[in-house]
């Protein structure tokens, strides 16, 4: 009796000494996935191209953020004008030929997606929100909050000799924020449409637009978009 106590006790043991390391792999690995996340690319510093040519960056407007699965109320609430302003400004790019984007994030990482799977690669989240027009443009899929990294976009807008740079959708404080400054580091001109853009909250949309003024970045209305050939 006292031999099958003993085993039991130590497969018991065994489980939980299981569980518990897988734990820690699990939050180790989350650690490490928020820094990577949050790293700012330098990249290479664009050519002085003759003239200015620009290009339309629409980031992160998913079913995971704005749309059927959205877990975060105050982008839900502010979404359908969001995303009309979106529609209009794209609208307004095409017209006039101009280069269009559309940046989406998407996660294959297993055990990220064990703990939220909103992003995951081929989940209803990672798709772009429904309401959104994407007749026309260019895909570009991040896994981090710079939309340079490991992805396209270096190319597509050297490619097209790009210097100037507006960008709209969210967050602010994230995706927004890290990309322009990436976008900063490569000597891009960059300009955010108010009226496109969101945060978590409008304090703190209102904190972010402060500090982009501060770091070099003009904050426009759609009124006052001016884009020509």
């Amino acid at each position: 009796m006292d031999k099958k106590k003993g085993k039991l006790k130590k497969i018991i043991f065994g489980i939980v000494g299981t569980i518990i390391l897988f734990i820690i792999v699990v939050i180790a690995n989350l650690i490490i996935f928020e820094k990577r996340a949050s790293v700012v690319s330098k990249g290479q510093p664009i050519e002085n191209y003759k003239g200015s040519n620009c290009a339309l960056l629409v980031v992160d407007i998913q079913e995971a953020t704005t749309g059927e699965v959205s877990t975060n109320p105050f982008y839900s609430m502010n979404s359908d004008s969001l995303i009309k302003n979106i529609n209009r400004i794209t609208d307004t790019f095409k017209n006039r030929d101009f280069l269009v984007v559309y940046i989406r994030s998407e996660i294959s990482d297993p055990l990220i997606n064990l703990l939220n799977n909103s992003f995951a690669k081929g989940s209803l989240g990672a798709k772009f929100d429904k309401r959104m027009k994407f007749d026309s443009g260019l895909e570009v899929i991040k896994s981090r909050n710079d939309a340079f990294i490991d992805t396209e976009l270096d190319r597509i807008l050297t490619g097209n000799r790009i210097s100037e740079l507006y960008l709209v959708g969210l967050d602010a404080a994230y995706c927004i924020n890290i990309t322009s400054e990436a976008a900063q580091n490569r000597n891009y001109t960059v300009k955010l449409i108010d009226e496109a853009i969101l945060s978590e909250s409008e304090t703190m949309k209102d904190s972010m637009m402060v500090d982009f003024k501060e770091r070099g970045i003009k904050i426009i209305s759609i009124d006052s978009i001016n884009i020509m050939k």
